[in-house]
Order: C-alpha cells, then sequence, then structure tokens
C-alpha cells in the first residue's frame, strides 16, 4: 500500500514538473534587438506583464542593466547560427530586429532558421512601410525576409513602421549649433512615428492571442513635413528652428563627409525619391485600434524629446 501511495505520488510530481516545463516554455518571449530603441521598449512593456524573458545580446557586459531587471541574458550573433541555435532553446515567441545591414535578408533568415530548428512557434518581424510596394532597397529587402518567415511554418507578424521620430536624433547637433537641419526630400510630407508606439504594439502581439499572420501597417495620425517638424522643435526649445532642403546629392556628400558608408546612403536616397512621390504619407488607425489609444502626435514628441535629451540640444553638443 505504501509503495503504491509513493508511485502514485512520483507520478504527479513527475506530471507537475512536465506542466511547470511547459508553462515555462510557453510563457518563454525571446527578444533581439533588446538595448535598442524599439526591442528596449518592447522589454519594458513585457517585464510590466509580469512575462519571463530572454534577449539576445551580442556583448553581456552591455546588457547588465536587463540581468538586474530580471531578463534572462543569451549571447548570441545573427552571422553564427550555432549561437542563435543555443539562444532560442525553450523559446516559444521572439521578436525580430536588427539595423539596416548590407546583409540583412542573410542575417534575418539565418534568425528565422534558428527559430524554426529549435520550435519556436510564433515571430513578430519588424519590418518596413510598404515592403515589397516600394523600389526602395530596404522594401525589397524586407519583403524578402518577410517572404523567407511565411514559409517557414512559424506563424508570424509583420510590423510595417513609417519614419520614426527618433531618428530626428541625428539632426541634434546641427540644430543646436546652427538652429537649422537638412534633408534632401523637400516639402514630401511623412506619417512620422514613435517607436515607442511601434514597441507598444509589439508587446501586444507577443502577450496576446489574434494577431497571427497579420500585416500591421504602422504610422504617426498625421502625415507632416520637416517645415512643420522644424515648427514643433522651435516650440519645444523655444528658439528659432529652420529646416533647409537641400539636393540628394549634396546630402550624400555631407554624410560620406561625416563618415557614413555609401551603400546605406544609396539605400536610402531610394527610399527618399519615393517619399518626394508621397510614397511616406500613408496615414492607417493601426496604431489606435490595436494600443486603444491615438498616436504619439509630432508635437508631442518634440516636446517629449527635448526635455529627455536637453543635453543634445545643448550649444556644446557632440556626436
Amino acid at each position: 500500500m505504501a509503495i503504491s501511495k509513493t508511485l502514485v505520488q512520483l507520478r504527479w510530481v513527475a506530471t507537475l514538473k512536465l506542466i511547470v516545463h511547459r508553462l515555462g516554455n510557453i510563457m518563454t518571449i525571446l527578444i533581439t534587438g533588446a538595448t535598442g530603441n524599439i526591442g528596449g521598449e518592447v522589454v519594458k512593456h513585457l517585464i510590466e506583464k509580469e512575462i519571463p524573458l530572454r534577449a539576445l545580446v551580442r556583448d553581456r557586459a552591455k546588457a547588465a542593466n536587463l540581468a538586474a531587471q530580471g531578463v534572462e541574458l543569451a549571447q548570441g550573433d545573427f552571422s553564427q547560427p550555432d549561437s542563435l541555435d543555443a539562444a532560442l532553446q525553450g523559446v516559444e515567441k521572439a521578436f525580430l530586429v536588427m539595423p539596416n545591414d548590407l546583409h540583412q535578408v542573410e542575417l534575418e533568415c539565418n534568425f528565422i532558421d534558428a527559430a524554426q530548428r529549435a520550435g519556436v512557434r510564433y515571430l513578430v518581424k519588424l519590418s518596413v512601410l510598404q515592403a515589397g510596394q516600394l523600389p526602395s532597397l530596404f522594401q525589397q529587402w524586407h519583403f524578402q525576409i518577410e517572404q523567407h518567415l511565411e514559409a517557414s511554418g512559424l506563424a508570424w507578424t509583420h510590423l510595417r513602421p513609417n519614419m520614426l521620430m527618433q531618428n530626428m536624433r541625428w539632426f541634434a547637433q546641427s540644430i543646436a549649433q546652427q538652429g537649422v537641419f537638412y534633408h534632401s526630400v523637400g516639402d514630401a510630407e511623412i506619417s512620422h512615428i514613435d517607436a515607442r508606439d511601434v514597441a507598444a504594439v509589439a508587446a501586444v502581439c507577443l502577450s496576446e492571442s489574434g494577431h497571427e499572420y497579420q500585416t500591421y501597417d504602422l504610422t504617426g495620425a498625421e502625415a507632416i513635413s520637416f517645415s512643420q517638424v522644424a515648427e514643433y522643435f522651435a516650440e519645444a526649445l523655444h528658439r528659432p528652428v529652420q529646416y533647409i532642403s537641400v539636393t540628394p546629392a549634396d546630402f550624400k556628400a555631407a554624410r560620406l563627409a561625416n563618415g557614413e558608408p555609401e551603400w546605406y546612403l544609396d539605400a536610402e536616397a531610394q527610399l527618399f525619391d519615393c517619399w518626394r512621390t508621397g510614397a511616406g504619407s500613408i496615414v492607417t488607425t493601426a496604431i489606435a485600434n490595436l494600443l486603444h489609444q491615438p498616436p504619439m502626435t509630432f508635437a508631442g514628441f518634440a516636446q517629449d524629446y527635448v526635455q529627455t535629451h536637453a543635453q543634445d540640444f545643448s550649444t556644446t553638443a557632440r556626436r
């Protein structure tokens, strides 16, 4: 009788361990780009939801603050598939984002393939607005990656944001020192979006069901010109700010002199050509629909950014 009771107890313990193991896998989410603008914000949202997280990082030392918040760190590199295999073990869902790279298609597809091998069920990919619809290199690359993901057998969601408001950081120095910033898109209107809104959508997709096999085009609530952007920053800084439109050739030359890679500038120039014809002015309601609140306005972003990054707009600011 005692032996029978002991066997029942052992079986019950084994069953509990199996349940815990499976539940742990289901709730384990891996975040790439966890130290970046969007990935970092996704981590914040999921920590608030008390969901176990794993962050894929290239340098553990640079992610010490994540570890301090209870995020598990997995060291890996998109160019080293073996490291991805190890990082993805036991992961049920993943968020895929990486900086623009000359080998973007190969690197992101490496991650998708590793996720498939590891038995990951669901992957949310950060793409770009109008992927596959515009002739620009970035849109074509991301569309190729989307297609690879769709053919992988994993459940997927594509997030396609327009230009991030946070990209204005590249103009902070000239605004601080000259009161101006430059671009080559003329008076084109763009529906800029706050990276934090994109991250909030990613967190919703990763933590709630019903978003599988969906593509979300993410934009701000309005399309505005850079002249209007200058007005918003002038209001926030309480001093004049001017936008100066320059030719594509001059814009590229100035940035080449600043050390930016030519392949990247050429790819951006293709995108800017599309924007000048109105391709960046699309406005969708996806943010409001998914987050149940309106997206950040550029006026609100400018006020917030100037307050939180005051050092960037100091006349002694350096990059």
